[in-house]
């Protein structure tokens, strides 16, 4: 072979290549895969900002905790002991007045007057004109509504994102055109038989989600109009996709359409 035929053949293998590259990345799988993947780093995105406003939330209320601590003690050492009933002298009913004994005196051997022993500085009080500052309860309970809420999103987020994550795996297998993850969710939630969707599948198309054969398109091989039908939820969607197929399939299945659907291979499948 000459030079320039193998270039022209060359350049016609890289031309089929790219070709096909394109078409794949143009499927309905492969486009919903790229919009999911966005949506889930999107709420991945909320999600994380949803966990930074709960734990903002949680140290300003511990904060207005502790500040409401501080000032209640601070308001206690500030009381003077004069104020202490237990120190307020009882009058004599005979008007002589009697002395009180000073409890810190300690008397000597020789009965002399007992001299006071040295007493325990008392704490500081406040300065005069100084203000205790707290947090009003309004604002506690505002802080409190807030750890609430961002509480809920964060559970919320967590759900969608979760969701969004199981989707993506589910497209991204059936873009690499494996669809029994699909198979098998669509059987769970209508209440059949996941091996028997996937054998109706193999001996309808082959698994090809592009297979024609005559006015029979798809998946399951639907004529356009059973599937424009208003039995089928998933008709706005193309008859090539082969999720829609295998979801619209597993109802019509469910709603006993399936014998005479598929009447020659329905049997051999379920």
């Amino acid at each position: 072979m000459t030079g320039w035929k193998k270039k022209i053949a060359l350049l016609s293998i890289v031309t089929a290549l790219a070709l096909s590259t394109a078409l794949l990345l143009a499927s309905p799988e492969h486009a919903r895969a790229a919009s999911l993947a966005s949506r889930l780093n999107h709420a991945r995105h909320q999600l994380r900002h949803a966990r930074a406003h709960v734990r903002a939330a949680r140290r300003a209320y511990r904060h207005a905790l502790a500040v409401n601590k501080a000032a209640a003690i601070a308001a206690a050492a500030s009381i003077p002991a004069s104020e202490d009933p237990a120190d307020t002298p009882t009058p004599d009913p005979t008007g002589t007045a009697v002395p009180t004994a000073d409890p810190s005196a300690v008397p000597t051997s020789d009965g002399a007057t007992p001299t006071p022993a040295p007493s325990v500085a008392a704490a500081p009080s406040p300065a005069p004109g100084s203000a205790v500052v707290t947090v009003p309860a309004a604002r506690l309970r505002q802080l409190r509504a807030a750890i609430r809420h961002h509480r809920h999103r964060v559970v919320v987020l967590a759900r969608r994102v979760n969701r969004l994550r199981r989707e993506l795996r589910l497209q991204r297998a059936a873009a690499r055109g494996d669809w029994m993850p699909i198979v098998r969710d669509a059987a769970r939630k209508n209440g059949i038989s996941a091996s028997g969707l996937r054998r109706l599948m193999s001996l309808e198309s082959g698994g090809r989600a592009a297979s024609d054969n005559g006015p029979f398109h798809g998946l399951f091989q639907y004529c356009w109009s059973t599937w424009r039908a208003a039995w089928n939820p998933f008709r706005a969607r193309s008859i090539y996709d082969g999720e829609a197929q295998i979801r619209a399939t597993a109802v019509a299945i469910r709603k006993g359409f399936g014998p005479s659907q598929w009447p020659n291979t329905y049997p051999l499948a379920f």
